[in-house]
């Protein structure tokens, strides 16, 4: 398992390439949110306990809700999405600001000195779910901004300027990464697809979450650097490399290259990590299951919404029809 943990050498967090290595993300999975914060030190800024929630924006009659941590609400009649303006489908509920809350299941958030961004989510205060995104900052301060009509203000570390050098740690990486040998590249133009050479999927409960994963993940970070990306004179990919021989500690990574294309190897000139991401796939399931039963009674609610709306416009209806038709 390729576990050299971010080496995050230009951090002021890890004074060194060799303690920054010692940092196995890897093995924070399991642990709860405050032990996480206090191995990564001081310098890292934590934000805790806010409760993880997904979009219920739209539910029709036939809405069910699937195996998924961030959208398991699944409307299944396309014309339910359509929406046409000055007309309300009375079979569709709609409101683009409803969420379910699952009350067990927590965020925080991390910014790790002028680096990255570590993303973690917690099941009864055991992390199951670590995304990692390099912001590469060539500033993170602290500001404070004052809250409007009050005498207070939010903290907030601010990310600014982008350090497209590569570091230590990324080339450290790709090393590992190389010595697997079972990275992919993603197609330009079509996120979520790889250009095979890795293509071994995990065979059982767990191949449908892992498909999910890997569709879902790929270089996409800030745009201020995807945009300065796009601007330099070369071409750029997206390396994808997946380790999912252990699924309790199942990890992705993610890394912009940029090169010079070649007629037998391509000349690169840049890699740059962007996401990391590491999954506790058994305590997933498990967090994802005690969403079910609140928000099947929430989507469930909503349905009982629907049908008396229905019986009452049918009721509308005939009344209609009966006074138009006793004339007759």
């Amino acid at each position: 398992m390729y576990a050299i943990g971010l080496a995050l050498a230009a951090l002021t967090l890890m004074p060194s390439l060799a303690s920054a290595q010692a940092f196995v993300w890897s093995e924070q999975l399991q642990k709860s949110p405050s032990e996480l914060e206090a191995a990564l030190g001081a310098n890292a800024k934590c934000a805790h306990a806010a409760q993880h929630s997904v979009p219920v924006e739209t539910v029709d009659l036939g809405t069910t809700i699937g195996a998924d941590l961030f959208s398991p609400v699944a409307v299944h009649d396309f014309m339910s999405l359509v929406f046409v303006v000055g007309k309300e489908n009375p079979r569709v509920d709609r409101n683009p600001d409803r969420r379910y809350v699952a009350q067990q299941i927590e965020k925080s958030v991390c910014s790790i000195g002028r680096e990255a961004t570590a993303t973690t989510y917690s099941f009864m205060d055991r992390i199951f779910r670590i995304k990692l995104v390099f912001d590469r900052c060539e500033s993170r301060e602290e500001k404070a901004h004052s809250l409007l009509g009050m005498d207070a203000s939010l903290v907030y570390a601010q990310c600014e300027g982008i350090d497209l050098k590569e570091k230590d740690f990324d080339t450290t990486l790709y090393q590992s990464i190389k010595g697997r040998n079972s990275y992919g590249y993603t197609r330009q133009g079509q996120p979520g697809l790889l250009d095979y050479r890795w293509s071994r999927f995990m065979d059982g409960e767990y191949e449908a979450a892992e498909r999910r994963y890997v569709v879902d993940f790929g270089c996409s970070v800030r745009r201020e650097i995807e945009s300065q990306i796009s601007h330099m004179d070369q071409s750029h990919r997206c390396l994808i490399d997946v380790d999912n021989s252990d699924p309790t500690h199942w990890s992705a990574t993610s890394m912009y290259e940029s090169f010079t294309p070649g007629m037998i190897f391509d000349d690169v000139s840049l890699r740059l990590t962007a996401n990391r991401l590491f999954v506790d796939m058994p305590a997933e399931k498990l967090a994802i299951e005690s969403m079910r039963p609140g928000l099947q009674a929430m989507v469930d609610g909503i349905k009982k919404g629907i049908v008396n709306r229905l019986a009452a416009k049918e009721s509308e209806d005939n009344g209609v029809s009966n006074i138009l038709g006793a004339g007759n």
